[in-house]
C-alpha cells in the first residue's frame, strides 16, 4: 500500500505542476486535459484546457492533482506538504522560490528541532513545510 497526495486547483494545475517539476527536480508522468479525455463532451468549452489528472513523481513519492470546477474549489487546509531536506542552502532556496507570490507563515530559520524550518502557502494555494534533517 502507498499513500499519495492529491491536490485540487482552480485552473492552475498545469502551471503548478510544471513549476513544482522544475523546482523540485521531479518528472511529470501524465498531464491530461479535460478536452483530451473521454469527459470532454461533458465539460464546458472554456474548461476543456483544464487538467483532469496530473501526476508528478519526486524520488519515490507521487503528487497527483487536477483542476476542479470553480464552484467546487476550496483552498487546501488542515495539512501541509512536508519537504524533508538535508541541505540548508537548498532548503532556503526552495522555500524562497515557493514563497514568491504566496504567503510566509513561519519564516525559515533555526528551531529547537531543526537547523532550518519554515512554513508557507505558495501562489497556487498549496501549504508547505520545509524542514532540514541535517
Amino acid at each position: 500500500m502507498r499513500v499519495n497526495i492529491h491536490l485540487s486547483f482552480c485552473g492552475q494545475c498545469r502551471e503548478a505542476f510544471e513549476f513544482y517539476e522544475n523546482l523540485l527536480g521531479g518528472s511529470i508522468g501524465l498531464m491530461l486535459a479535460y478536452g483530451d479525455s473521454p469527459a470532454a463532451d461533458s465539460v464546458p468549452a472554456e474548461l476543456r484546457g483544464n487538467i483532469v489528472h496530473a501526476n508528478l513523481v519526486i524520488n519515490e513519492m507521487e503528487i497527483a492533482g487536477a483542476d476542479v470546477p470553480p464552484d467546487r474549489y476550496e483552498r487546501p487546509s488542515g495539512f501541509n506538504l512536508l519537504l524533508e531536506m538535508d541541505d540548508q542552502s537548498e532548503a532556503k532556496r526552495v522555500f524562497k522560490t515557493l514563497a514568491e507570490g504566496g504567503s510566509i507563515l513561519i519564516p525559515i530559520g533555526k528551531t529547537f528541532w531543526s537547523s532550518c524550518y519554515g512554513m508557507l502557502v505558495d501562489r497556487f494555494g498549496t501549504p508547505w513545510e520545509i524542514n532540514c534533517v541535517d
